[in-house]
């Protein structure tokens, strides 16, 4: 299959620029160079560059990207997909390295919502009282849990309840239902 081109977000930041406005060609370039530099400079177009403060910016860009394709029976299945001239990654594979990455940035998002609640204790005494998570996260920030943090890495909604005197705080994980296997939880105190 020929190449595709595939509209991509990249958050940037900035703090090399020391709040100067990002251009294009020094957004392609921190593209290209990203690890494994598989990308050249034409595998790159830069679509819209918008400044988020002085710094962050969010670059979305189209990127040169082939597709390795399988007759499956009847069906043709992505089997493959190379980004620029890398080298050719098994799409099951980056799934999976994706899901990974997901549950590592959701236990560290607990984590923090953890410590914020130890703050919390030590500065009022007694646990927060709350009806939900919202409700939780409202309690927590800004005071103790910045910046405010109301989804998991899937981007789905976060859940809390007491029990017993424990606070007790989970995602869905990957597959996205409650009360199944993958739920990601932790519980405050340990």
């Amino acid at each position: 299959m020929r190449n595709r081109n595939l509209c991509l977000i990249f958050f940037c930041i900035l703090a090399s620029c020391g709040g100067r406005k990002l251009s294009g060609d020094k957004a392609r370039d921190l593209v290209i160079h990203l690890p494994q530099e598989a990308l050249e400079k034409e595998d790159v177009e830069i679509v819209n560059i918008r400044q988020v403060g002085g710094s962050e910016a969010v670059l979305e860009t189209r990127l040169k990207t082939a597709f390795r394709l399988e007759k499956d029976g009847d069906e043709w299945v992505i089997r493959d997909v190379r980004v620029g001239n890398g080298q050719w990654e098994k799409v099951s594979n980056l799934g999976q390295a994706l899901t990974a990455v997901r549950i590592e940035e959701t236990r560290d998002m607990l984590n923090r919502i953890v410590e914020a609640i130890r703050k919390y204790r030590e500065a009022n005494g007694s646990l927060p009282a709350f009806k939900d998570y919202v409700a939780l996260s409202d309690l927590l920030s800004p005071g103790f849990l910045t910046p405010l943090i109301r989804l998991d890495a899937w981007r789905q909604p976060l859940a809390a309840e007491h029990r017993n005197s424990s606070i007790i705080l989970w995602s869905a994980g990957p597959d996205g239902e409650h009360g199944t296997a993958d739920d990601i939880r932790r519980t405050f105190p340990p």
